[in-house]
């Protein structure tokens, strides 16, 4: 929907776009753990791109609500303070926001949020506003961030435009051809795009900025037609291959009026970035939902109800046992041509399955070590010693294989 900023009024912020909100501010926070954490970092760079800002400030349900732009700078000061406890040294921060809304008004009202709550210091410092459209900014903006941090070009950009009509995946992968450590959390109205699906010549040159070609859009209208969520599949495939990125994680928001579901989803080039996404996914429990069993046959993603579609998970206790069940039995068996040739290690295993399951890193750590336990794969160490039964951490370098006397599975059995 677009949002409106005008006359000194707030815009009214829907069940939906509050929920992607909350999204945005736990993965911040988690992001800013995650990294800020290391002992050994003096300096926290990074640089945060807001590519459809809005007016700064909502209403919801009568009380003002912060926007991403607030967002954003609000979980920066929470995350100096917070990670600043018990450290011997400082950890200095040099982060920059920059905030870009086509829309003079939204410009004006944000200005103005920002003015109010005192960040008016960081104005052309650390905090940039600019009245233009995403795409005129994006080259500068890419290059300072080269300049900037010529090596990790770490950087988060939010892009929640509407409709699937105004998102040129083009774009998306230039910030990934360009910085290497980049994330982007981009909206995608992937209801109204399966519902609508043709093959026509004008609906073709309407997806031309997602670049799905008239075969592909027939193979996705065909896979539709006998299971939607495997349509969604293919859709959400076309979309990481197309923005040039190795991982994603979508949450699928379905807004009350229209019954559309939105795909708020995570695109990055590094499995540590998705595993704090995922984390995410199980910190909202039942406010997001997907089909199957979490495990790698999770095939579909969609929060409506349908007859033809798998039973939902909901990221609860219930599914983390289910899904650490169905890990059980089926990890062996994905393991096997992994580690066919020579043993694998927990880092190279992650970014393999990494797309395939709802699993954390954790509980996939979790599993590996009771199926250790259980005889059924081999931990070795990175000198390639076995490691001890006891083991109850792995190391990212540690190699895990199946031992050789182990036969394919053909009938998983259950680890309950």
């Amino acid at each position: 929907m677009n949002f409106v900023w005008a006359d000194g009024q707030l815009a009214e912020l829907k069940d939906h776009s509050r929920a992607k909100l909350e999204v945005l501010r736990l993965y911040l926070q988690r992001y800013y753990d995650r990294l800020g954490n290391t002992p050994t970092r003096d300096v926290f760079r990074l640089d945060v791109i807001d590519g459809f800002a809005g007016g700064g400030l909502f209403e919801y349900q009568g009380q003002p609500f912060s926007g991403s732009p607030l967002i954003m700078l609000e979980e920066l000061e929470a995350a100096k303070e917070r990670l600043s406890r018990g450290r011997r040294k400082p950890l200095h921060f040099e982060v920059n926001h920059h905030f870009i809304d086509s829309d003079r008004q939204h410009i004006d009202h944000l200005k103005s949020v920002l003015n109010d709550r005192d960040y008016r210091h960081g104005f052309g410092q650390d905090i940039r506003v600019y009245c233009a459209k995403f795409e005129s900014v994006l080259d500068d903006l890419l290059s300072e961030i080269s300049q900037r941090q010529p090596r990790a070009g770490r950087s988060i950009f939010l892009l929640d435009q509407c409709g699937y009509s105004r998102v040129n995946l083009g774009l998306v992968r230039k910030i990934f051809s360009r910085l290497n450590s980049a994330e982007v959390i981009l909206t995608f109205a992937a209801d109204a795009l399966i519902n609508f699906l043709h093959d026509s010549p004008q609906f073709v040159r309407s997806v031309r900025p997602i670049g799905l070609t008239e075969a592909q859009l027939q193979t996705i209208m065909y896979t539709k037609s006998y299971q939607r969520p495997a349509a969604q599949r293919l859709l959400r495939d076309h979309i990481r291959h197309q923005c040039g990125a190795l991982y994603d994680t979508p949450f699928f928001i379905c807004p009350r009026d229209s019954h559309r579901a939105l795909w708020f989803i995570h695109l990055s080039r590094h499995p540590t970035a998705r595993d704090v996404m995922m984390e995410c996914h199980w910190n909202s429990g039942n406010t997001f939902l997907h089909y199957g069993s979490g495990g790698f046959d999770f095939v579909g993603w969609h929060p409506l109800l349908e007859n033809e579609v798998p039973n939902l998970f909901k990221f609860g206790c219930d599914e983390e046992e289910q899904l650490k069940n169905d890990l059980y039995n089926t990890l062996p068996n994905k393991l096997f041509p992994l580690s066919l040739n020579n043993s694998i290690s927990i880092e190279e295993l992650r970014r393999e399955i990494a797309n395939q399951t709802a699993a954390t890193f954790s509980i996939l750590d979790e599993v590996i070590v009771k199926l250790y336990r259980l005889g059924e794969v081999m931990i070795l160490n990175a000198q390639g010693k076995e490691r001890n039964k006891t083991v109850l951490h792995l190391d990212r370098n540690d190699r895990i294989c199946t031992p050789r006397q182990l036969p394919l599975l053909i009938n998983p059995r259950s680890h309950n």
